[in-house]
């Protein structure tokens, strides 16, 4: 058998032969950057171990033999999942396995937004002091978490301290996900963009949130509202964001994600001192790379042994 890692993100594979190591195939480590790159290297492969390259329908086409391809991630927005499907190809994902991680990311680009802690680092480092900028407290104020699952759960979690009036929560499922007691109150999307003070994003793309912050959820914003997103780049459109950030409409924001990455030279964004920008970062910890690593070979393994792997994204039989 032939297991090909499309894309060497980490460059390590310790988890990767750790999972195979009594396995009888090859695992090619290879680097893939185009359809053509990821047909040429993986048109024999039984498994796909996938990380940021194209797996298209084009690309699917040209697969032989292949019965998994295991995303490296929680998303799995580079593939195509019904062409997989009609190809009797299974897809499988790792979730959860960064949740505590792009939870404290998305707290610390909060606590950075509002009390410009890079803005006075930069400053401090200039030679300036008493940088004195408008900053208000949290306490009092309104949150608003658009997304519940597992990581707008562990922000929501790790925020209780914080003194917040009233945390407002939107999610198509938070009747099951929001437990009588809990502090927070389920929302509409509408009521989460117009009253909050400070809104975090935590939700999939897909269709229904493809530019879910554009000019018209921004309109409804208040004036100087701080913006956090963790999720996907393609969430908020940034025609409509970096107008809002110049304006001041939006008083702040931190991005770890963005319509296009890496971020292009030339993007505005980079130009604003009111945005806090990282590099898709958020769910990095050593431990969450190894056991997203581990997953991902064992999902492959799983699926190659006949048996049905942990997280499965269709509906496939696995054996």
């Amino acid at each position: 058998m032939k297991i090909v890692i499309t894309d060497d993100r980490f460059g390590h594979n310790e988890e990767e032969m750790l999972a195979f190591r009594d396995f009888p195939a090859r695992l090619v480590i290879a680097d893939c950057h185009t359809e053509d790159d990821v047909i040429r290297v993986c048109r024999d492969a039984d498994a796909v171990l996938l990380n940021q390259a194209p797996m298209t329908a084009r690309v699917i086409k040209f697969l032989e033999k292949c019965k998994v391809i295991s995303r490296y991630g929680i998303g799995y927005d580079n593939v195509d999942v019904k062409a997989a499907e009609e190809k009797g190809i299974l897809v499988t994902n790792v979730p959860g396995y960064c949740t505590e991680e792009v939870a404290e990311h998305a707290l610390g680009l909060l606590l950075c937004c509002v009390r410009r802690i890079p803005f006075k680092d930069r400053g401090v480092r200039d030679g300036k002091w008493n940088l004195n900028q408008p900053i208000r407290r949290m306490s009092g104020r309104t949150l608003g978490i658009i997304g519940f699952g597992s990581t707008g759960r562990a922000f929501w979690e790790k925020v209780q301290g914080f003194g917040f009036k009233t945390i407002l929560i939107n999610d198509p499922y938070i009747e099951q996900k929001l437990l009588p007691g809990m502090f927070g109150e389920a929302a509409s999307f509408e009521k989460v963009i117009s009253e909050s003070d400070f809104i975090s994003l935590h939700v999939p793309l897909k269709d229904g949130t493809r530019h879910l912050i554009n000019h018209q959820s921004i309109s409804m914003m208040k004036e100087g509202v701080v913006l956090i997103n963790v999720s996907r780049g393609p969430v908020i459109d940034e025609s409509a964001l970096i107008p809002a950030l110049q304006s001041g409409k939006i008083g702040s924001a931190g991005l770890d994600v963005f319509e296009r990455e890496p971020l292009p030279a030339d993007s505005p964004l980079l130009l604003l001192d009111n945005v806090i920008l990282t590099d898709h970062s958020a769910y990095y910890s050593q431990e969450a790379v190894s056991a997203l690593k581990m997953c991902t070979a064992m999902n492959a393994r799983d699926v190659l042994e006949g048996k049905i792997p942990k997280t499965a994204v269709n509906c496939l039989n696995a054996g």
